[in-house]
């Protein structure tokens, strides 16, 4: 009876070691499957019966070197976009940990990019920016984290990214979603960051992954049709 008890108390503790690394098993070899990404915002059609896909806006900003920076920097490149503030306990590090993933992953490909913006500028000084983005080794894996205007900002979050439309006094309820912007600064993805067990974080992370390989896809075909 003993051994018996043994064993199933053995077969427990392996299921609970090797189940959740199956599960970044599958993920890590799931296949990646081209799809086309939508256009997201508002879509206007002219006489000829082309579109005009919403277009996010220029913004003057400041990165963590205190160097003015504006979206003119990351042309010709896929920007990965959030919003953050230093002092937010919960979201935002989850949410910057995710990203720091993808980051690492697209290492290697000087086209995509990703943008951090701060929305507490009052608070996020260059010197706060500057310790947060050494925390994730910001210059090595192409990530800008940035401050400026606080109107500004708050205008070009809600209008351009089109995050955070709730408003509660003088500041809005930020979540934990990341924008992906296309080199004609057309937005092409609105995704969520978190989840609750590992496995959910890993298929947000795989998500993420995919649309920017779709995007990548995409501009490699356009540029063999060319």
């Amino acid at each position: 009876m003993a051994i018996a008890k043994k064993r199933i108390k053995m077969a427990a503790i392996a299921a609970i070691v090797i189940l959740p690394i199956l599960g970044i098993l599958v993920l890590a070899e799931a296949k990646w499957v081209h799809k086309e990404l939508p256009y997201l915002g508002e879509t206007a059609v002219a006489a000829d019966g082309t579109k005009e896909y919403h277009t996010v806006s220029d913004i003057n900003l400041i990165n963590q070197h205190g160097k003015p920076i504006t979206l003119d920097d990351f042309d010709s490149c896929i920007v990965v976009a959030n919003i953050f503030f230093a002092t937010c306990a919960e979201v935002c590090p989850a949410m910057n940990k995710q990203i720091q993933v993808i980051a690492e992953e697209f290492q290697a490909f000087p086209n995509v990019r990703f943008l951090t913006v701060t929305i507490d500028p009052e608070h996020d000084s260059v010197a706060v920016l500057s310790t947060y983005a050494n925390a994730y080794k910001a210059d090595l894996y192409k990530r800008t984290f940035a401050t400026g205007s606080k109107r500004e900002i708050y205008d070009w979050v809600m209008n351009d990214l089109l995050l955070a439309t709730e408003q509660r006094g003088q500041d809005f309820i930020h979540d934990d979603k990341l924008v992906i912007i296309d080199k004609s600064r057309h937005i092409r993805g609105i995704l969520e960051t978190s989840g609750k067990t590992l496995t959910e974080k890993l298929e947000k992370v795989k998500r993420i992954q995919d649309d920017i390989n779709n995007l990548l896809y995409e501009y490699r075909k356009n540029d063999l049709d060319q």
